[in-house]
C-alpha cells in the first residue's frame, strides 16, 4: 500500500502529459461545474443551492465516540461530530440566520465554537453527556471557517481528538465563478498504533507538544483521484485545524486566486494558512496530466497519502474515478 501511494505521489510530482481533452484551456464548462463527489470527500452543496434556499439554516450535530478507518490499515478511536472525521460541512449564505444544535452522546462534556460566528463565547458550552445546546446567530462574513469543540481548559485535547470541521459562508451578492469544488480539512492524529493498527486514543503528551503521529486531509490516508479536464477551474474550501502553518500548493500549477477574509491574491505559488483558519483557493488545470494538492511543509507525509490528486489524462469521465 505504501508503495502504491508513493508511486502516486511521484506521478503527481513529475506530471503525466498526454493528449488534452476537448475543453478549451482557460475555461470551465458550466455544465460540469459543481462539487466533486467521492467517498473520502466531505459532502458539499455549493453556493447556488445554499443561497437559493431558506435564509434560516438549521444544523444538527452529535458528539459521538467512534472507531474510524483512516486507511492503510490504521484505525483511530476518535471523538467526532456525527461519527465523521472531519465533522459535516455546515453551509450558509451571507445574511442567513444560523441555528446549530449540538447533542452530546459521548462520555464527557463537549461544546461547539464556530469561527464564523460573532457572539458571546458563553454560548459555546460545554454540555455534559446526554445534554444539548443551541447556538443561533446571523452570519455576516463570507469565507471558509473552522468549527470545533469548546470545552474550557481541555479544548485543545478535544479538537485534536477529532472534534472539528469546516463551515462555509458564501457571499450572497457575488456569484462565484463556475468551478469544480471540494472541501479539504487538514488535521493530525496524536497517538501511536498498536500491533493491530489501532490508535486507541489521543495521547495528551503528544497534544501538549503539538506532535502528531500522522497528518492527513479529510480524516483519510487514502484518497480518490478526482477527474478533471484541461482548463477547468478548481475551487477548494480549505480549513487548517493544525498544528502549524499549512503551506497549500498544487504541484504542476499556480494558485489562480486566493480569498482570505477581505484579501484577494492572484497568481500565488504557495499560500500559508495558519492553524484555526481557512481560505478559498482556486487554481486552473493547465493541460492534460496529473496534479496534486499538498501541504508543501509536510511533503514527508506523501507516503502516507497526504495528497489530493487531480487526473486530467482524459481516461475518465468528469467527476471521480
Amino acid at each position: 500500500m505504501l508503495i502504491r501511494i508513493a508511486r502516486l505521489a511521484a506521478v503527481v510530482a513529475l506530471g503525466t502529459f498526454i493528449s488534452a481533452c476537448a475543453t478549451p484551456q482557460g475555461a470551465t464548462d458550466p455544465t460540469v461545474a459543481g462539487p466533486f463527489t467521492a467517498p473520502d470527500l466531505p459532502v458539499l452543496a455549493g453556493q447556488a443551492a445554499t443561497c437559493n434556499g431558506p435564509k434560516e439554516k438549521s444544523f444538527a450535530l452529535e458528539a459521538r465516540e467512534a472507531t474510524l478507518d483512516l486507511g492503510m490499515g490504521i484505525r483511530f478511536n476518535a471523538w467526532t461530530y456525527n461519527g465523521k472525521l472531519p465533522g459535516p460541512v455546515l453551509e450558509a449564505c451571507e445574511g442567513d440566520r444560523v441555528k446549530i444544535t449540538l447533542t452530546n452522546h459521548a462520555g464527557t462534556s463537549h461544546g461547539l465554537d464556530s469561527h464564523a460566528l460573532r457572539t458571546d463565547t458563553m454560548h459555546f458550552g460545554p454540555v455534559g453527556p446526554n445534554g444539548s445546546m443551541t447556538i443561533e446567530k446571523t452570519v455576516d462574513t463570507p469565507g471558509a471557517f473552522m468549527y470545533h469543540c469548546a470545552s474550557g481548559p481541555v479544548t485543545d485535547l478535544h479538537i485534536k481528538s477529532g472534534l472539528s470541521g469546516a463551515m462555509i459562508v458564501y457571499p450572497r451578492a457575488r456569484p462565484l465563478r463556475p468551478a469544480r469544488e471540494l472541501v479539504i480539512v487538514e488535521s493530525g492524529v496524536y497517538g501511536d498504533r498498536d500491533a493491530t493498527g489501532l490508535i486507541p486514543g489521543t495521547d495528551p503528551v503528544r497534544v501538549q507538544k503539538n506532535d502528531p503521529a500522522i497528518m492527513m486531509f479529510n480524516g483519510k490516508l487514502e484518497h480518490t483521484a478526482l477527474a478533471v479536464h484541461p482548463g477547468d477551474l478548481v475551487r477548494t474550501y480549505f480549513v487548517n485545524v493544525g498544528p502549524g502553518l499549512s503551506a497549500v500548493h498544487v504541484m504542476g500549477t499556480i494558485l489562480d486566486t486566493v480569498y482570505d477574509g477581505a484579501s484577494e491574491l492572484k497568481n500565488v505559488q504557495t499560500y500559508g494558512i495558519p492553524p484555526g483558519s481557512g481560505a478559498i483557493v482556486e487554481f486552473r488545470i493547465p493541460e492534460a496530466g496529473m496534479y496534486g494538492l499538498v501541504d508543501h511543509d509536510r511533503l514527508s507525509y506523501l507516503p502516507y497519502g497526504m495528497v489530493i490528486s487531480f487526473d486530467a489524462t482524459g481516461g475518465h469521465p468528469h467527476g471521480t474515478m
